[in-house]
């Protein structure tokens, strides 16, 4: 049998298993017996566990979370009036864009969100919560800049909101919504933050 038919039995009976038990409680032992192989042939294959769950989020995971910096980082080299005056569609196109990479691996992401405590990915939505902290302290210093009487946020309420926004994002994955559903849910969502954050920066 090829070594990539190997692999390919041998993830699809590890997503079965993560997502039944999740990562901490997962047994390699039940992979190995579940894909046919012994425990031997699976580990000549993967190092542990945390490698089989990342060899099924890894590139998933990986797309969005670097689409997400690009995007902060691509916003941040506007000109600060273009910053100003196109935030929110700015931010609107691109989540529209983080949708459709959500649905392309939606099994990977299901692992990721609800299934990954104990691994290597358990702190993905803390990863992508200090970049939006970062760029969103950044944006207010450069509206303060401008001149504009914009309120400091508490590194403690930004942490809680970006946090909040994640999650929410995150949850069209964890209730399995349909991607029109999700698409509608997060539009909703974004509505309110972009109104809310506008509200404490005292700029709406």
């Amino acid at each position: 049998m090829k070594d990539d038919t190997v692999k390919q039995k041998i993830l699809e009976c590890a997503k079965k298993e993560f997502l039944e038990k999740g990562y901490a409680n997962a047994s390699m032992r039940t992979i190995a017996e579940q894909a046919g192989y012994t425990t031997g042939m699976l580990y000549s294959r993967f190092a542990d566990k945390d490698e089989i769950f990342r060899a099924l989020v890894d590139e998933g995971a990986t797309k969005l979370y670097d689409f997400f910096v690009e995007a902060q980082e691509e916003f941040a080299a506007y000109a600060p009036e273009k910053q100003k005056n196109e935030m929110h569609e700015y931010t609107d196109g691109k989540i529209d864009r983080m949708i459709d990479i959500l649905y392309d691996y939606f099994d990977a992401f299901k692992l990721v969100i609800c299934k990954s405590g104990g691994s290597s990915y358990e702190y993905y939505i803390d990863k992508m919560v200090s970049v939006e902290m970062k760029h969103t302290d950044r944006y207010i210093a450069l509206l303060q800049s401008m001149g504009m009487p914009v309120k400091t946020v508490r590194k403690d309420l930004n942490h809680m909101l970006a946090s909040a926004l994640f999650n929410g994002i995150f949850e069209v994955i964890a209730h399995d919504l349909p991607k029109k559903d999700a698409i509608e849910y997060i539009k909703q969502i974004q509505i309110f933050f972009n109104a809310g954050w506008d509200r404490i920066m005292g700029v709406g």
